[in-house]
């Protein structure tokens, strides 16, 4: 069973971010955040999904 939330620590390093300043860039730009009691949390639904929809597909044209 694969974890649903991510603490912002646990959503930084699948992203391969040595810095939080980047992982609060993307919550920044829209990256929903999930509160729960006190603590926020990262579904990884939405990272994937903020992921896919912030794609940036380069094409070379002849």
């Amino acid at each position: 069973m694969t974890q649903q939330l991510l603490s912002f620590k646990e959503a930084q390093t699948f992203l391969g971010f040595k810095s939080p300043a980047s992982l609060r860039e993307y919550v920044h730009q829209g990256l929903p955040v999930v509160t729960v009691g006190n603590s926020k949390r990262i579904d990884i639904d939405d990272l994937k999904k903020f992921i896919q929809d912030h794609k940036i597909v380069n094409t070379i044209i002849k």
